[in-house]
């Protein structure tokens, strides 16, 4: 039995005793509640025996109760100062989510900037005539010594400022920074069947295996004279951005370039503007004339179908094109054919890692504030169990004898509930044998469990 101090009078709920032949048992028998093991060491699991699924633990929370009551917080003075405490930690709990929320956001737009890209074009001749005079036999027949005359192109790059070494993890490679590089060279196509166009692509063909990223594109043909060489290259933009239609770029205010979510953004705050929304049907939408340009001429769209129709006026973006002459000559071989060009492109910036660093320790240690938490919980919970047993003290000190009657007359009314319909004299409860029963311990332990 507990101990708890006097509860008020509760009405009986008592009925009529009548007697029966079947045990009191409303409710299969509970087993009883696992004490937690000590220092967190978890139970030992018998071989064979299927084991929980491991659950993330930043993400479920147990409800904690950390505000002390306010029948404890008047016997304790110092309440008060964990009271002020509390407040100050909710606020700033309140404003770290608020952060939290705002670095999410940041990391889920993009943190980009731009910088300057240097690149490094140039050529180097292969077996060409000058080269290979050395070689020749005097006494041969025909001259030839079973060499193709070649040249090999490398471009490469790398940021301005950057001195991170190439062996560095953190060196980002030449080609991250595109999405494709085409090579175009002005030259006789049927005395050269393998091709004029030579493309890098960072998006992997069917059929075909992935290209990894690289320092340096290569390209070696063969070829004994000057080439004229067109060189694109597709930058690499996240999120994706597009080149708008005139069409489109007129609606939406001159825009040239645009992602697909600012485009939609754009377009909503289009119609609103213009009042062009139903105001009966809210999803439908009546195109003006800048509209019906853009989307063949309809008259009415949904919102769903000006989705769906802008597709064709989002292109892709212009290439960067730089022109470069392949030369195999000897005097231009001894001085070097390179040419340098900067061009703009987007990286990821510092901050980006610096919000993701700070994103990682918050979730790091939610661990160790659930525990501390916890901590908290258990010893309110234990003060407020102090209280108990102070109060039931204090009221059997000041009247033992009446105390102790007013007890057993409450427990005696919470058997009366327990058993139910069950045969109660109240001279049976007075003897010991009574409290052995176990249709009673059962009743007991039902009525105990369910109060927790």
């Amino acid at each position: 039995m507990s101990y708890y101090p006097q509860q008020p009078p509760r009405q009986s709920t008592h009925r009529p005793h009548r007697k029966s032949s079947q045990k009191a048992t409303p409710y299969p028998p509970q087993p009883p509640p696992v004490a937690p093991h000590p220092h967190g060491v978890p139970p030992h699991v018998q071989p064979g025996q299927a084991q929980a699924p491991q659950i993330d633990k930043r993400f479920v929370r147990r409800p904690v109760e950390r505000n002390i009551p306010p029948k404890v917080e008047a016997l304790i003075p110092e309440a008060k100062l964990y009271k002020d405490l509390r407040d100050v930690e909710q606020s700033m709990d309140a404003t770290i989510s608020r952060k939290r929320l705002d670095v999410e956001d940041m990391l889920a737009k993009g943190t980009k900037e731009r910088r300057k890209l240097l690149l490094v074009i140039s050529n180097t001749a292969v077996d060409q005539p000058w080269q290979t005079v050395d070689r020749l036999d005097e006494n041969a027949f025909d001259f030839d010594i079973g060499t193709i005359p070649s040249w090999v192109l490398n471009i490469t790059g790398r940021l301005v400022g950057d001195e991170t070494p190439v062996d560095d993890p953190k060196h980002v490679l030449f080609t991250s920074y595109f999405q494709s590089i085409a090579v175009e060279l002005d030259r006789p196509k049927e005395l050269y069947p393998e091709g004029n166009v030579v493309v890098w692509s960072s998006h992997t063909k069917p059929g075909m295996p992935p290209q990894p990223p690289t320092d340096n594109v290569e390209i070696k043909r063969k070829g004994d004279s000057d080439v004229n060489a067109r060189i694109s290259f597709y930058l690499k933009t996240s999120p994706e951005r597009y080149k708008l239609s005139p069409a489109l770029s007129n609606v939406l205010g001159g825009l040239q370039e645009q992602t697909r979510q600012e485009v939609v953004m754009g377009l909503w705050q289009y119609v609103k503007f213009h009042g062009l929304q139903d105001p009966d049907e809210k999803r439908s939408i009546s195109l003006d004339d800048g509209l019906r340009e853009v989307f063949n001429n309809q008259e009415r769209l949904s919102f769903a179908q000006l989705i769906d129709y802008v597709g064709p006026h989002l292109l892709p973006l212009d290439p960067v094109v730089v022109d470069f002459t392949i030369r195999v000559d000897k005097d231009t071989m001894a001085r070097g054919n390179e040419m340098t060009r900067e061009i703009t492109v987007e990286v990821d910036s510092p901050r980006r890692q610096q919000l993701q660093g700070i994103l990682a320790n918050w979730y790091d240690k939610q661990d160790e504030i659930h525990a501390l938490d916890e901590q908290i919980g258990i010893t309110i919970q234990e003060l407020a169990n102090s209280k108990l047993r102070r109060d039931f003290f204090t009221q059997m000190s000041s009247d033992p004898a009446g105390f102790i009657n007013r007890w057993i007359g409450s427990q005696a009314r919470d058997l009366e509930i327990v058993l139910g319909d069950r045969e109660f004299q109240n001279e049976e409860v007075r003897r010991a044998e009574y409290y052995q029963n176990e249709d009673l311990k059962e009743s007991i332990f039902l009525l105990v469990n369910g109060r927790k």
